[in-house]
C-alpha cells in the first residue's frame, strides 16, 4: 500500500485545571492527512484549506514523521497532504492533528504496528517540548489524562468515553497573540504559592472524579476554577486586553447565570464553553452568545460561538476500522 488517507479530530488541550494532563478530542474542526510514499528521499508537504494563515501549516507532520522514518531506518521519502475545511487556528490543536495524521498514515503505509501510547509519543515529537496532550486528543478522541510512571519514567494516556449529557461549544476569537510560545510558558516558571498548590490538586482530583463518574453538573461546578496557568496568562494579556480578574469575573458570571463552564481552549485565544446538554436541549449559542460577544467586543475582540461535540473516536481508531491497523 503507497498511500494512506486519515482523518483526524481537532482538540483542546490544558483543559481548565489540567494543564499538560487533560485533553479532549472534538469531532469539529476535523483534518484529513494523507500519506503517499516515494522513493524520492525527503517529505514534501501540501496544504488544502480555505482559512488563511499566518502559521507554517504542515510542519508539526513533516517533524514527527521525518523522526519516524529515522527511527525505523526506512528509506525514501513521501508526499503529505493535509486538508480542512474551514480549520481555524489558535487553540484547537492544529499542529498536533497534523502530527497525528502523518504518523498514523505512514504507519498503515510501512506496516508499522504500534500502541495508542505509541502513537500519542511518536506524534508528539512533532510539538515543541513533545507535549502529549497537545496529540492524544486527535489520536484517541475522547477525555485523556496524560501521566508517567514513577517507577519506569514512561508515559501513558488513559482515556475515558465523556458522558452523553455533556455538551461543548468552541468560542473561536479574532485576537491575535503578541506574545511568543517562549513568554507564555515562561510566566508558568514562576513559583506556586502552596494554597494553590493544595487547592488546585484537590480540584483536579475532584473534577476528573466527577467526569469519569458521569457527574457533569460537578464537573461543571469545578473545572473553571484553575488557579495556575489561565490567571497566570491572562494577567500576561496572552488571550486578550483583560486581566485575569476579569477574566474571572467573566467565568463567575456565565457559570452563575447559565450554568456553562468557561475554559481557554489549548493555549488559547480560543475558548471553550462546558454545559449540561440537559439544561440546553437547543444548543448553547443562543442563551450565552449576546452575553460573550458584548464581553469580549467592549475588549476589541470578535469572538463566535460555534458548538461542536466530544469525538467519541480519534484517528487510532480511523485507522483501525478503514485498515485494520
Amino acid at each position: 500500500m503507497d498511500q494512506v488517507r486519515i482523518e483526524v479530530p481537532s482538540s483542546s488541550a490544558n483543559v481548565g485545571l489540567g494543564y499538560d494532563i487533560w485533553c479532549l478530542g472534538l469531532s469539529q474542526p476535523k483534518l484529513t492527512v494523507t500519506y503517499t510514499r516515494s522513493r524520492e528521499t525527503g517529505i514534501e508537504v501540501e496544504v488544502e484549506s480555505p482559512v488563511k494563515s499566518n502559521r507554517s501549516l504542515g510542519h508539526a507532520g513533516k517533524i514527527a514523521l521525518e523522526h519516524m522514518l529515522q527511527e525505523l531506518k526506512l528509506e525514501g521519502g513521501g508526499h503529505l497532504l493535509f486538508q480542512d475545511d474551514g480549520y481555524e487556528v489558535g487553540g484547537l490543536g492544529r499542529s498536533g492533528a497534523e502530527a497525528a495524521g502523518a504518523i498514523l498514515a505512514a504507519a498503515i503505509v510501512y506496516g508499522h504496528r504500534m500502541s495508542r501510547d505509541e502513537a500519542v509519543i511518536s506524534a508528539s515529537r512533532g510539538e515543541p517540548g513533545e507535549h502529549k496532550d497537545n496529540v492524544a486528543g486527535s489520536i484517541n478522541g475522547r477525555f485523556n489524562i496524560i501521566s508517567r510512571s514513577p517507577a519506569s519514567q514512561t508515559t501513558s494516556v488513559d482515556t475515558y468515553d465523556a458522558p452523553e449529557n455533556l455538551g461543548l461549544a468552541v468560542g473561536y476569537s479574532s485576537f491575535e497573540k503578541k506574545h511568543g510560545t517562549e513568554q507564555m510558558r515562561q510566566v508558568l516558571q514562576e513559583p506556586l504559592a502552596k494554597d494553590d498548590f493544595i487547592i488546585q490538586s484537590g480540584l483536579v482530583s475532584a473534577t476528573t472524579a466527577a467526569l469519569v463518574s458521569r457527574n457533569v453538573d460537578r464537573f461543571l461546578e469545578l473545572v473553571w476554577g484553575d488557579r495556575f496557568h489561565e490567571p497566570r496568562r491572562a494577567g500576561l494579556g496572552g488571550y486578550g486586553g483583560f486581566s485575569s480578574d476579569e477574566f474571572q469575573e467573566l467565568k463567575e458570571s456565565l457559570f452563575n447565570k447559565f450554568h456553562v463552564a468557561t475554559n481557554v481552549s489549548g493555549a488559547g485565544p480560543s475558548m471553550l464553553f462546558l454545559y449540561n446538554k440537559e439544561d440546553y436541549r437547543d444548543g448553547i449559542e443562543e442563551a450565552i452568545s449576546p452575553t460573550v460577544n458584548s464581553w469580549f467586543e467592549s475588549r476589541g475582540i470578535k469572538i463566535g460561538v460555534k458548538a461542536t461535540t466530544i469525538a467519541i473516536e480519534g484517528g487510532y481508531d480511523y485507522a483501525i476500522h478503514n485498515y485494520k491497523f
